[in-house]
């Protein structure tokens, strides 16, 4: 497939993204751009809708999440690292991980900061 219309399929599936996390408690909406020049995909956070929640560790392996703010409304625009793609052999599972990889450590480096677990896409 050329790369025109690997784009023309890639924006039909992937130009924008909902995740789920938190025990469907946590929304993220994702957009993505794939770039026909260089074969890379940029993606930004747009939307965060939900509660937003803090780990709290006890001992070594227990863990429990704790609600820290409901009721969140929140337009953003939080800029992931790109991803390149081969548009021969699409690799829709490692760019699914990738931005759930990214998605979880821009939080963490932003004032919409949340713990994400068992996150996936809708």
């Amino acid at each position: 497939m050329n790369k025109v219309d690997f784009k023309k399929a890639f924006d039909i599936g992937y130009q924008e993204m909902i995740f789920t996390a938190n025990n469907d408690e946590t929304f993220i909406r994702i957009k993505n751009n794939y770039s026909v020049p260089s074969s890379k995909v940029s993606s930004t956070i747009v939307h965060i809708n939900g509660k937003l929640f803090e780990e709290n560790r006890f001992w070594i392996f227990f863990t429990e999440l704790v609600e820290i703010s409901s009721d969140i409304r929140e337009d953003v625009q939080i800029e992931l690292d790109k991803f390149e793609i081969d548009t021969e052999d699409f690799d829709e599972e490692a760019f699914i991980q990738h931005l759930i990889d990214e998605i979880t450590d821009k939080l963490e480096e932003n004032e919409v900061y949340t713990v994400l677990k068992e996150m996936e896409v809708l």
